[in-house]
């Protein structure tokens, strides 16, 4: 028996959600290479499914499968979590690139993941388990594979409504332990094992239901929702929104390069000054790219007051990079401001394409998909700078009385720092009392041998679906890190 090139994608994703549903759901640990590896997977047969492969489609798939990679590279939550997003958003892009009406507009670009989805959920399924030599008997096999399918479903889907609507009817719930008693159902005790188990279930359940769906409305048309282009005159809001920049600019320009001393006395701080300038600065700055966005003026003013926004977006950009630098410089690196880089960076990227697709006259096609890779080469640059390595290593935060080891404490293992911050924190014990010795009043001191606890406990025992390379790789720094002992030392030293 052989299987069809349809049931051949379908084996493939039994195989992949198989995978998944045993590997990439874990209790108790995050499942780094494993959700990395499924992803992978999921990827592939997306691509290997997708009927045109443009240029286009595999420059998403690049993407997706560096992010993919990156999950069991990084382990830093939030990085995560903006990985797994991304992965979602850019496969689903690659299944829909060669589409043309997907880069008409940002609106259609940013829905376009939800509206493949919510299609999907719709489409019925040409991906089954059929044979090129098939007859009756293998069509009762698919029968029974259906029919088994589908009583697993059924009773899924009971055994989450049936409990919601005992509890909140209490007729109700005396006719289902009625019903439960009579079948002797009701003493049967789920256990943590039998749980897991079952979770394990739904999610296999759903994924062999929707991802097949998934793949069979890959090469169909998807309708994206979108707005329409506004018939409005562009040329007075670009005049009025210049002539305020201008005058902004003129009152601002002394507060942009005051010092310290200066901010202090207008009633700024340097904390609250970076913060105000940088997040009004850049909403600014995305108004503009959406004004000229909706910009089709054509007339030669209508061109030199669109050059003199562009002009005034950069310098907006450029200022909150120096509000950024400013605070950086004086008080060290911390997530937000090197965020505070990242943002800025890709405003100033947008602006540039903007630039260069109206200096060239291209369509609006091509400056929406050179944002999206944009968006995707700057996560892609997140995850290659690693901002807790930098953080600790390159320029560490501090506040009015030296370095904040406190905040450093709250860095994830891909810092590579906590055998150098467990060592510095003795050090620091022996000759400057703590304010409190008791742990209770210490919080930052257990936060860091907590997390020195879970790297020793996690990989004294080797699991492949929790590996991490970072944790690893910090986990090979303490090993021998005696926590009791190091407790002992850092809150007990000065009694």
């Amino acid at each position: 028996m052989h299987l069809t090139n349809d049931g051949k994608i379908y084996a493939y994703i039994l195989l992949a959600s198989v995978f998944f549903s045993l590997f990439a759901l874990t209790f108790g640990f995050f499942p780094h290479l494993a959700l990395s590896l499924s992803f992978i997977f999921f990827t592939l047969i997306a691509y290997h499914v997708k009927g045109e492969k443009t240029a286009t489609t595999k420059t998403f798939l690049t993407i997706t499968l560096i992010l993919s990679a990156f999950l069991f590279i990084r382990s830093e939550m939030f990085v995560t979590l903006l990985n797994i997003f991304a992965i979602f958003y850019f496969g689903i892009l690659m299944l829909l690139a060669d589409d043309d009406n997907l880069f008409t507009s940002l609106v259609s670009v940013a829905s376009s993941p939800f509206a493949f989805l919510a299609q999907s959920i719709f489409t019925k399924s040409k991906y089954h388990l059929e044979y090129a030599d098939a007859g009756s008997k293998n069509a009762k096999k698919e029968k029974y594979i259906y029919i088994v399918t589908t009583v697993l479903l059924t009773l899924l889907v009971l055994s989450i409504i049936i409990p919601l609507l005992a509890w909140a009817n209490p007729i109700f719930e005396k006719l289902v332990i009625t019903i439960l008693d009579f079948f002797g159902l009701r003493d049967i005790k789920i256990s943590e094992s039998l749980f897991q188990r079952l979770i394990r279930v739904i999610f296999f359940l759903v994924l062999i239901i929707l991802v097949p769906k998934m793949a069979t409305q890959v090469n169909k048309k998807t309708d994206y929702p979108n707005l329409p282009t506004p018939d409005v005159n562009m040329l007075f809001p670009k005049i009025a929104v210049t002539c305020v920049l201008i005058v902004f600019f003129i009152t601002q320009l002394q507060l942009y390069f005051s010092t310290g001393e200066t901010l202090k006395n207008l009633g700024y701080t340097l904390s609250q000054y970076a913060r105000e300038v940088f997040a009004q600065l850049s909403t600014v700055a995305v108004v503009i790219v959406a004004l000229l966005f909706n910009d089709k003026g054509k007339k030669d003013i209508d061109k030199a007051f669109t050059y003199a926004l562009l002009l005034a977006g950069l310098f907006l950009t450029l200022m909150s990079y120096k509000s950024v630098y400013d605070y950086s410089h004086a008080w060290g690196f911390t997530y937000k401001r090197l965020y505070g880089f990242t943002v800025a960076t890709w405003i100033l990227g947008i602006f540039i394409l903007y630039f260069y697709t109206y200096k060239k006259a291209l369509k609006t096609n091509f400056f929406v998909y050179s944002s999206i890779i944009l968006t995707g080469l700057v996560l892609i640059a997140v995850n290659l700078a690693n901002f807790d390595y930098l953080i600790y290593h390159f320029k560490k935060s501090a506040t009015g009385s030296g370095i904040d080891y406190i905040y450093l404490t709250s860095l994830s293992s891909d810092s590579l720092s906590y055998k150098d911050q467990v060592d510095k924190l003795i050090n620091i014990s022996k000759s400057t009392p703590l304010i409190s010795h008791t742990p209770d009043n210490n919080p930052h001191v257990n936060t860091l041998l907590r997390k020195i606890d879970f790297l020793q406990l996690k990989y004294k025992k080797f699991d492949f679906r929790g590996f991490n390379l970072l944790e690893y790789l910090s986990y090979r720094q303490i090993k021998d890190v005696d926590t009791g002992l190091a407790r002992e030392q850092i809150l007990i030293s000065n009694p």
